[in-house]
Parts: structure tokens; C-alpha cells; sequence
């Protein structure tokens, strides 16, 4: 297991948890509801199990992901140099600081396709 970043608990309201550029707007839609995750530039939602079924836990760590099935591996522009992750409709949101703003690979992983109750963030250069 990788060293940890960040492990944080948080109640998935509309079965959903974000990871994202501190300062952008640039928030996604969902387009069917049956993706496992859906991205821009700035940020990335993460569908996880209902939150009538309790909290997640996500574990944010450096490099690649390190257990879990791959729902997300693609590129996140952090210009400010903080992600925040969590659920800000919840009020659970943590922040996590970069050695260097910019672009950065991201891997997210799910401990279960349908319903996960365990992510895993995983941030190339963090």
C-alpha cells in the first residue's frame, strides 16, 4: 500500500464524491447516470453507493492506484496547487496540497463497480 495523503470519511449525497482543482467552477454533468465517473479539466465526480447505505472513505495517495478497479485514468489541470476532495454538498470537503500546480495524471479506483464504498485517488507528482 502506497502512502497515504489523505484519508477521509465523507456521506456521498446523491451517491456521488468529488476530486477537483480548489479554485474552479468547472464542475461536470452526468449525462446518463450510469457512468462510474465523469470528468473536465478542473474536476472529477465519482459515483459511489447511495448515501441511505452510510459513508465512503477515500483514500488519496501519490502515484498510481494501488488496489480496486480503475474507473478513472486520465489528466486533472490543478492550477491552484490544492484538490479538494469529498462531497461539498455534505460540508465533508478536504484539501490536499501539490508540490507543483499544473496538470497532473489522476487514477481513481473503486473497491466495487456497483456501489463502491472505498476510493482510491490516486495523483501522479503529489
Amino acid at each position: 500500500m502506497s502512502e497515504q495523503l489523505l484519508e477521509l470519511e465523507v456521506l456521498p449525497l446523491y451517491a456521488q464524491v468529488g476530486v477537483q482543482d480548489a479554485d474552479t467552477t468547472d464542475l461536470p454533468d452526468w449525462q446518463t447516470g450510469n457512468e462510474r465517473a465523469v470528468a473536465t479539466t478542473h474536476a472529477i465526480l465519482v459515483a459511489t453507493r447511495p448515501d441511505t447505505e452510510g459513508k465512503v472513505v477515500i483514500r488519496v495517495i501519490p502515484g498510481s492506484a494501488d488496489a480496486g478497479t480503475i474507473v478513472f485514468d486520465g489528466a486533472l489541470d490543478v492550477t491552484s496547487g490544492l484538490i479538494e476532495v469529498g462531497n461539498a454538498i455534505a460540508g465533508t470537503v478536504e484539501r490536499v496540497v501539490l508540490r507543483n500546480p499544473g496538470v497532473h495524471r489522476v487514477q481513481i479506483a473503486v473497491d466495487a463497480i456497483e456501489a463502491p464504498a472505498v476510493i482510491t485517488v490516486a495523483i501522479e507528482g503529489a
